[in-house]
C-alpha cells in the first residue's frame, strides 16, 4: 500500500514562471534606481571637487594681485606694481600644462576697475569650466585692493604701539589747521582774503562739501540750503571739491641758496588762478601776510577760573600774567577743551584777561579750570594790519593763496572725481613777469622728495594730472627775471643735509608760459641733476600718483 499526497497539498508546492518573471522585473527596477543614485552621487562629488579647485584658483589670483611691491609704475617690469600690473587679464589652468594639479581645465578671468591714481581698485575674479555632463560652471570672487605703499605695510605686523597716533584735531590732514570744528563731523575754514565767506569740509575725507556766506562760528551745526537768523546761508556743492594751497615768497636781487630756506623779501600783490584742462576750474583767494615776533615773552600762567558771558571769556590767573590787550594768547585746558584755542585779548590787567570766542554760552562747572595761558611768540597777520603791542620784529612777508578746485565728475561711483590743470599768478600793482632785467619770474619748489625716481602731484609738478584730493604746501618763490631759479640736491641726513630747497622755472609770462619740467634740474633721487624718469608733459589721458 502506497502513501499518497493529497491534491490540496500538491497544488501549494513550487512557483510558476509568471511569478519568477515578476520578481526579476522588480529586482531590475531596484538595481536601476541604485545605479542612477550612484551616478548622481559621483557627479555631485566631482562637481564639489571642481568647485573647491575653482575657488582656490580665484583666491590665488586675488592674492597675487594684492601682493604688489610698489605703488608707482616700475617702467621696466622688474617689480610687480599697483599702477601697471594690477590690471585686467585672463589665463587657462590645466594639469596638462603643469601649472596646478587639477581635475579639469579652467579658464580664469580677472577684471580690474580703476587706475594707478585711484585710492583703490575693484577686483572681480571669475573661474569657468565644463563639468562631465557638458554643463558650463563658474565661481567668482570680488574684493577691493587699496593703493597702499608696500613699504609701510610692515606696521601691520608689529602693531601701532602702545599709544594710538592722532591726526590734528582728530580730522583729515587735508583740512587746513586753522579750520574750526562745526557740528556733524564737519569743519569750517575761511581762507585769507575770502572776506565773509567760508568753506565746509568733511572731517573724514577732507573734501569740500559746500560754502557759506556769513559768520564762521565754532561748534555751529551747518545745514545746507538754509538761512540762519544772523543771515548766514550755506550751499552744498553738487560735485565735491578739492583744496589747493600754499605760499608765494620773494627773493629779489642777488642771492645764495640759503636765502630760499626761509625767504624774507617784500611781498608783492598778486592774484592766483588755476587753469583746468579737465574739471570746472577753481576759485582762488590771496592775501599778503607777515610774520611778527614778540621780543619779551611773558611766561605761561596757570588759570584758576574762567567764565563766559555771551561770547566773551574772562580768565583769572594765579598771579599777574604780564599780557597786554591786543596780544595773542594760547589757552590749553585738558579739563574743558571748549576753551582751547588761540585768541586776541580784548583786555588784560593784573590777574584778569578776556577774549572773544565763538563757542557755547555758559560757565565752567565748579568755576575752576586747571589749565594754562601762554603768550604766542610769533603770529601771522595781514601785511597792512598794525602789529599788536610788543610784536615789534617783522620776520618775513609773503602771499598766502587758497584755491577750491572743482574736479570732473565721470558719474562712476567706483572712481574718484579728478582734475587736470596748472597754477599761475597774475601780478597786480605795476610789476610784471618776464626774463629781462626789471621783470620777475615765478619758480616753484619741487623735488623727488620720496626718492622713487618720479614726481607725484604732491611733489609739485608743472602740470597737475589726475588730482583726487587736497594738495597743500604747493609753494613758490618770485625772483628777478634775469636770474636762474636755484637748484638743490636731495636731503641726506647721513651727511647733515636736512633740507631740499630745489626750485625750477614755473612761469615767465602773464599767460602762464615759460615753465620747466621738474625732472630737468637737481633735487632728484641721487641729487645728480635729474630724476630717473622725467615728469611727463601735460596729458588728459594719463595721471600722476597723488603722493
Amino acid at each position: 500500500m502506497y502513501a499518497t499526497t493529497p491534491p490540496a497539498l500538491r497544488r501549494q508546492l513550487g512557483f510558476s514562471l509568471i511569478e519568477g518573471l515578476t520578481s526579476l522585473l522588480v529586482t531590475a527596477f531596484g538595481m536601476m534606481a541604485v545605479a542612477t543614485f550612484y551616478v548622481s552621487l559621483s557627479n555631485s562629488s566631482d562637481l564639489a571637487k571642481q568647485r573647491t579647485e575653482a575657488v582656490r584658483l580665484a583666491q590665488l589670483k586675488m592674492e597675487e594681485l594684492r601682493a604688489f611691491e610698489q605703488v608707482a609704475a616700475d617702467g621696466v617690469g622688474n617689480r610687480f606694481d599697483y599702477t601697471d600690473d594690477v590690471v585686467s587679464g585672463s589665463d587657462t589652468i590645466d594639469r596638462a600644462n603643469g601649472d596646478y594639479v587639477t581635475s579639469t581645465s579652467y579658464t580664469r578671468t580677472w577684471t580690474v576697475a580703476g587706475n594707478g591714481t585711484d585710492p583703490q581698485k575693484w577686483i572681480r575674479v571669475e573661474v569657468r569650466w565644463t563639468d562631465r555632463t557638458d554643463q558650463v560652471q563658474n565661481v567668482s570672487l570680488r574684493s577691493v585692493i587699496a593703493r597702499s605703499d608696500a613699504g609701510s605695510i610692515g606696521t601691520l605686523a608689529v602693531g601701532p604701539g602702545p599709544i594710538k597716533p592722532r591726526s590734528p584735531k582728530n580730522r583729515s590732514l587735508d583740512i587746513p589747521y586753522p579750520a574750526v570744528s562745526l557740528g556733524g563731523e564737519k569743519s569750517g575754514f575761511s581762507p585769507p582774503g575770502a572776506g565773509g565767506r567760508f568753506f565746509v569740509f568733511d572731517n573724514t575725507t577732507g573734501v569740500v562739501l559746500g560754502e557759506c556766506t556769513g559768520a564762521l562760528r565754532e561748534g555751529t551745526a551747518v545745514s545746507f540750503d538754509a538761512v540762519y537768523d544772523d543771515g548766514t546761508s550755506c550751499t552744498e556743492y553738487e560735485v565735491k571739491r578739492y583744496l589747493l594751497s600754499g605760499y608765494i615768497r620773494f627773493v629779489l636781487g642777488s642771492f645764495s641758496l640759503s636765502d630760499f630756506v626761509n625767504p624774507v623779501g617784500p611781498a608783492k600783490e598778486l592774484d592766483a588762478l588755476v587753469d583746468t584742462y579737465v574739471g570746472a576750474g577753481g576759485a582762488c583767494f590771496t592775501q599778503r601776510q607777515k610774520t611778527v615776533s614778540a621780543g619779551n615773552i611773558a611766561a605761561p600762567r596757570n588759570i584758576s577760573s574762567a567764565t563766559r558771558a555771551g561770547k566773551v571769556v574772562t580768565v583769572t590767573t594765579s598771579g599777574n600774567h604780564g599780557f597786554s590787550a591786543g596780544q595773542f594768547v594760547s589757552v590749553n585746558s585738558p579739563a574743558n577743551v571748549s576753551f582751547n584755542g588761540v585768541f586776541r585779548l580784548l583786555s588784560a590787567s593784573g590777574n584778569s584777561l578776556s577774549y572773544a570766542q565763538d563757542a557755547a554760552d555758559g560757565s565752567v562747572s565748579g568755576g575752576t579750570l586747571p589749565s594754562t595761558v601762554t603768550q604766542v611768540q610769533q603770529i601771522i597777520i595781514p601785511q597792512q594790519e598794525t602789529a599788536p603791542p610788543g610784536y615789534d620784529d617783522e620776520l618775513s612777508t609773503f602771499v598766502a593763496y587758497t584755491c577750491i578746485v572743482t574736479p570732473y565728475d565721470d558719474n562712476n561711483p567706483a572712481t574718484p572725481n579728478r582734475w587736470w590743470g596748472k597754477f599761475r599768478i597774475a601780478p597786480v600793482g605795476g610789476w610784471f613777469l618776464g626774463e629781462a632785467n626789471g621783470a620777475f619770474k615765478l619758480c616753484r619748489y619741487t623735488g623727488d622728495y620720496v626718492a622713487d625716481g618720479q614726481v607725484s602731484n604732491s611733489e609739485h609738478p608743472l602740470y597737475y594730472r589726475g588730482v583726487t584730493g587736497a594738495l597743500d604746501n604747493q609753494n613758490y618763490v618770485v625772483i628777478s627775471g634775469n636770474r636762474s631759479c636755484p637748484t638743490d640736491s636731495a636731503a641726506n641726513p647721513a651727511i647733515g643735509k636736512y633740507t631740499n630747497v630745489n626750485t625750477t622755472v614755473h612761469q615767465t609770462d602773464a599767460g602762464g608760459g615759460g615753465g620747466a619740467l621738474s625732472g630737468t634740474n637737481g633735487g632728484g633721487a641721487g641729487g645728480n641733476g635729474g630724476f630717473t624718469s622725467a615728469e611727463p608733459e601735460y596729458s588728459t589721458t594719463s595721471a600722476m600718483p597723488m603722493f
